[in-house]
């Protein structure tokens, strides 16, 4: 019965130490890679890397791609990144269909692009349903399809990416392909202005100021073409000039603080 007993002890902390090692090596490899020891991380990541550790696998295939603490190496890249995204990893997916498309270290394969972003896109990844759009619009990697396009742009623009809300703006605004839709080019502007897209900041003053999708009101145009201008859109900083000098002496205080507050909010 002892005997039993302490086997099934020592087959319990043989089972159980692998494990603690693994969560080890990596809470060490984040470690050294925080405070800059970035060998000693890829000491600690690589075996976890190539014992199948999707995350790890992914967190590679970013050094070696950004060339974070190591030198660049776009192959390595690919080999880390394939094997993360083989294992359904959305981030890796996506990472691999922007190298396809528009990396200059490797030929361009936009069949191999709208793979991975396809799947990516279809886990709701913003940024591959972006790209997927993108795709769509240009007719490139794909045939043109100005639906499939705008049905890609709302499904990334509802998962957070900025330029599927400018650009569902943008469509609506100028009825590309579509029925003009101002209150809706208003509301996509709006999501993306306060993501802090300067673009969309500055169109969003636009309509505004002319009350178009929206009640005109002219502190609030000079409110976000002034935001728009803090990043350097100079047609911004010339409305806003313009705009300030068409309110009131109340208004322009009310307009310049309400700035401020919008500073804090929506600059990045």
């Amino acid at each position: 019965m002892l005997n039993t007993i302490f086997t099934l002890l020592l087959l319990s902390i043989l089972i159980y130490l692998p494990e603690t090692s693994h969560a080890d090596a990596r809470e060490d490899g984040l470690q050294a890679f925080k405070q800059g020891h970035y060998e000693q991380a890829l000491g600690y990541w690589t075996p976890l890397a190539e014992s199948g550790d999707r995350e790890i696998q992914y967190n590679l295939g970013v050094m070696y791609n950004d060339g974070r603490g190591v030198e660049k190496n776009i192959e390595l890249a690919i080999k880390w990144l394939t094997k993360a995204a083989e294992q359904n990893d959305a981030d890796a997916q996506f990472r691999l269909g922007k190298l396809y498309t528009n990396n200059k270290s490797i030929s361009q394969n936009l069949i191999q692009a709208e793979h991975w972003l396809r799947l990516a896109a279809l886990k709701n990844h913003g940024n591959a349903c972006y790209y997927l759009a993108q795709f769509y619009t240009h007719g490139k990697g794909l045939p043109q399809d100005h639906d499939l396009a705008l049905r890609w742009y709302y499904r990334g623009a509802e998962n957070n990416n900025t330029p599927s809300m400018y650009n569902l703006g943008y469509i609506h605004e100028t009825g590309q392909n579509i029925p003009k839709n101002l209150p809706e080019a208003f509301r996509w502007y709006d999501k993306a202005a306060k993501k802090g897209a300067a673009d969309a900041q500055a169109n969003l003053g636009r309509l505004y100021f002319k009350g178009q999708g929206i009640t005109q009101d002219k502190i609030m145009a000079f409110v976000w073409f002034k935001l728009a201008a803090n990043q350097n859109n100079k047609n911004a900083e010339k409305n806003a000039r313009f705009t300030f000098r068409q309110l009131k002496k109340n208004e322009q205080q009310q307009a310049l603080a309400l700035t401020e507050e919008y500073k804090k909010k929506f600059l990045p």
